[in-house]
């Protein structure tokens, strides 16, 4: 019985891993995605020559760049926050595993 519920803890703890990853990873995509538009955006602000553009059209640029440096900047947290939780993960399976060796029990590998 108690090697059936490590084996459902296991289980539980490999499928909510799963869904935090995949969180991370659609969060990622939707900046990446932001991050492309701001540049298109960008680069046709840019396209137009600096003597027909006025303060406003100065502003817009520098806020556009602004804005995809924030994105960079969130992306970057997600990577790290991302390999933090492979390093939590690892240390929580190591620990798991000392358990389940101190106690004779033997898991298959989920």
């Amino acid at each position: 019985m108690l090697h059936e519920w490590f084996e459902l803890v296991l289980e539980k703890n490999k499928l909510m891993r799963y869904e935090s990853e995949l969180l991370i990873v659609a969060r990622e995509l939707e900046l990446e995605d932001h991050q492309s538009r701001l540049e298109q955006k960008l680069r046709e602000k840019m396209a137009v020559d600096d003597n027909l553009k006025d303060e406003m059209d100065l502003n817009e640029e520098d806020e556009i760049f602004i804005e995809m440096m924030k994105v960079v900047e969130e992306r970057d947290k997600l990577v790290s926050a991302l390999e933090e939780q492979r390093v939590k993960e690892k240390a929580e399976d190591q620990c798991f595993e000392s358990i389940k060796l101190s106690r004779g029990y033997q898991l298959s590998g989920i």
